[in-house]
This record gives C-alpha cells, structure tokens and sequence, in this order.
C-alpha cells in the first residue's frame, strides 16, 4: 500500500512519513523542500511540489492508495489559503485519481473547547485567526465532499516521543491537558487510515 504525505517536510510531517514508513508502507512525501524530509527508505518517494499548484498535485496523486494531510503554516499566523485551497487541490486530485482515503490534521482552534488555557483563549486565539479561519473553511471543503475523510483536531503540539495514552473524540475536544505530542498525532493518523474507525467524521485527540 502506498501513501501519499502532504506537508511531509514540516515537524508533523516528517513524524508522519516515518510512522509510516515503520508500519510498513510505502510512502511518497510531498514538500516544497524535500530534502527536509529528513528521512531515508527503499520503500521513500521524495516529490518536490507546491499543494496549491493544481499541475503538481495530480501527478503526484498517481498510484496512491491513501492520503495524509498534515500541511502546516508553522509560526506564520497571517492569512492564508493554504488549508482551503490545498484542500481543494487535494480532493480534486483524489477524484480524478479515484482515490478515496483522506486523513488530515486541522487543528483544536477550530472548535470551542472548556480546557482551553486562559492565555490561550484570550491571546492565543486572536494571534491564530486567520489560521483558525482557513482551517473551518478546508473542513468545509471536506463536508461537501463524498471522500473517504477524517479530519483530526490537535491541541497545542510538543515535541518528543509517543507516550500512547492518549483520547479520541468524535466531534469534540478530548483530554484536559490541552497538548499532545506530534508522535502520538501521528501514530493515530497513520494507523486511522486503515482502521477507517471515523470516516466522514472529525476528532478531537489529546491527553
């Protein structure tokens, strides 16, 4: 089975591509700078693209089975289409591949949730916005879709290893700590594409 990884150079990316990678799959990564990737396989495919360039998208999207989505803006909070109209470049490609799988990673701001920490709900919120605003948008996009979709909802991201206790939410926040590794995000992502627990669905995950 192969895999398909969008944003695979970012910091949830590349733990995407080697969960993946782990469990056996066979994994093209898809980044602007490949080379950030940060990882080596016989079963790796390192394709240099931009998602918001249509051309790029659907040779890419070519003799895949699934599709993870973990686009990122990283520290960059200024309005963007990035979410939107990736997803909208994906989801096409998908369709004129026949490609059904689709998992990605949105984030916990999309949503109103009581375990927010009070910095964040007072600062947090406003700095990510237009973040936040593009992200409803790209679930949007997702709704109106007939894919095979599950949107996953993270908290606040940390860096380090799995810990492996943490919840699942379907359409809601989960856990009260308001964080979760990016290892962990990624170990339920890759291992949601094939159970397909929460299809056409969107969950919370946390600690």
């Amino acid at each position: 089975m192969k895999v398909l990884v969008f944003g695979a150079s970012g910091p949830t990316g590349r733990e995407v591509v080697a969960q993946a990678l782990d469990a056996g799959y066979e994994v093209r990564a898809f980044a602007r700078r490949p080379a950030a990737v940060g990882a080596w396989s016989p079963r790796l495919e390192l394709v240099q693209g931009d998602v918001l360039e249509w051309g790029q998208v659907g040779p890419a999207m070519r003799g895949v089975d699934a599709v993870i989505s973990a686009l990122g803006t990283g520290r960059d909070f200024g309005e963007t289409n990035l979410y939107s109209d990736g997803f909208a470049a994906i989801l096409w490609a998908m369709a004129e591949a026949r490609v059904r799988r689709f998992v990605c990673v949105t984030s916990a701001g999309t949503i109103e949730d009581p375990n927010e920490p009070l910095w964040y709900r007072t600062v947090g919120r406003w700095m990510a916005r237009h973040v936040y605003a593009d992200q409803r948008r790209a679930e949007e996009r997702l709704h109106a879709s007939d894919s095979d979709w599950t949107i996953v909802r993270p908290p606040r991201l940390l860096d380090g290893p799995k810990r492996g206790d943490y919840k699942i939410v379907k359409d809601g926040p989960a856990g009260k700590s308001y964080e979760v590794s990016r290892a962990d995000l990624a170990e339920f992502m890759v291992a949601e594409m094939m159970a397909m627990k929460y299809v056409q669905a969107a969950v919370g995950i946390g600690y």
